[in-house]
């Protein structure tokens, strides 16, 4: 019994051993994976700051042309992005076409004057003075609406919802429209009353539209920026007015919205933000020195264009983010037909060359193109582009 207890012991204490021993090895095994993933992380890291550096710093001297593919532009026609495609229209119809110069869709009409309004998946398409509206997406016509009175301007939200300002006798209506035609909501304004409409903005979600007015106050011109709520707060409230803001002896020709709950306003002396999903609210002014020459905005930023008159160059954009805190100042001599901002880039170019800068303000490519271009579409990667020109769809990269 003796031997037999002491067997067992033994047997025992060697369980405990390989036990312990087994723990150990289990730990270091942990340590060593643990330090494996550290170091992949810290190499990611560092070459993740390497790349950024380098792109950052970096200035391109050339484009290369990795494809062509043929496409040939109908005489007269206008060109506008529709997210990695493009539409193209005239007095006669509209082409939806994709980077491998393919119609998606195209559709005929007769208009004297057509307004073409391009937000997310939608594009919206009215004859000026007519009273229908053409609603198409990715798959073709989707929608036409049939106003009751001529449309006079024509906005969109990236979901599909239109807004239309019309032509009455008397009055001058602004009609919210889902894009299949249904009536969402309308309210009708007359000089007396709120002034005259001088443009228009709808919220991504199309539940905000923004009015800029003016009417005349004692002899002067004076402006008035109204925010309509379409959603459940601005069913209490008359005409769906949420929010109002009066700026004496000032034009505001410009009310655009940058995402859902942020809009932005520019008059002859200031630009002006505006915060919140149900209430706009005024958030931030900034006093302009200098005539706006244009405006542009995407990707969260605005840009405004003015002539420079440091002499440092023929013109300067300066770049606020949605707060409507300056971010930087960009100086350039092109005469440019279109300033966009995609992510974290600024493409200003015209027909012949083009300029790309960091949104802080830092030059990474400038450069003449080959053929005539139409349109600068940002490609697939952060260096490369699709080019619509008279020579067809180019795909290039910077190097």
């Amino acid at each position: 019994m003796a031997k037999k207890h002491q067997a067992e012991e033994a047997e025992k204490e060697n369980n405990v051993v390989d036990m312990a021993e087994f723990r150990r090895k289990q730990a270091k095994l942990k340590a060593r994976r643990i330090i494996i993933w550290l170091s992949v992380i810290v190499v990611l890291l560092v070459a993740g700051i390497l790349f950024a550096q380098n792109y950052y710093n970096k200035v391109y001297e050339s484009m290369e042309v990795l494809a062509v593919v043929d496409w040939t532009p109908t005489t007269g026609s206008t060109i506008l992005p529709y997210g990695n495609d493009f539409v193209s229209y005239s007095s006669d119809g509209i082409h939806c076409t994709n980077a491998k110069g393919q119609d998606i869709w195209s559709f005929s009409y007769v208009m004297q004057d057509p307004m073409v309004e391009v937000r997310g998946d939608y594009v919206a398409v009215a004859d000026r003075g007519g009273r229908n509206i053409y609603i198409y997406d990715r798959t073709g016509t989707i929608g036409e609406i049939s106003a009751p009175s001529p449309v006079q301007m024509l906005r969109m939200s990236a979901g599909g919802v239109v807004a239309a300002v019309l032509d009455d006798i008397n009055t001058t209506p602004v009609y919210l429209y889902y894009h299949d035609g249904t009536v969402i909501s309308y309210f009708r304004t007359t000089m007396s009353r709120s002034g005259y409409p001088a443009a228009i903005g709808i919220s991504d979600d199309g539940r905000l539209v923004g009015v800029s007015y003016f009417y005349v106050d004692n002899g002067r011109i004076t402006s008035r920026v109204a925010f309509y709520n379409f959603g459940e707060v601005g069913k209490n409230e008359t005409d769906n007015l949420v929010s109002a803001f009066e700026y004496p002896a000032e034009l505001v020709p410009m009310v655009e919205f940058l995402d859902d709950d942020t809009a932005f306003a520019v008059a002859n002396n200031r630009l002006m933000i505006y915060e919140g999903a149900q209430r706009p609210a005024s958030i931030s002014e900034n006093a302009l020195t200098e005539e706006v020459h244009s405006v542009y905005s995407g990707s969260g930023r605005l840009g405004l264009v003015y002539y420079d008159k440091t002499g440092q160059s023929k013109y300067v954009c300066d770049v606020y983010d949605q707060k409507g805190v300056h971010e930087c100042g960009i100086h350039f001599d092109a005469d440019y037909k279109e300033i966009r901002f995609s992510g974290d880039q600024i493409i200003v170019y015209n027909s012949s060359s083009c300029e790309i800068y960091t949104t802080k303000g830092k030059l990474k490519y400038r450069g003449t193109f080959d053929d005539s271009v139409y349109l600068m579409l940002p490609g697939s990667s952060p260096l490369s582009y699709v080019l619509v020109t008279d020579a067809g769809l180019k795909t290039v990269r910077l190097k």
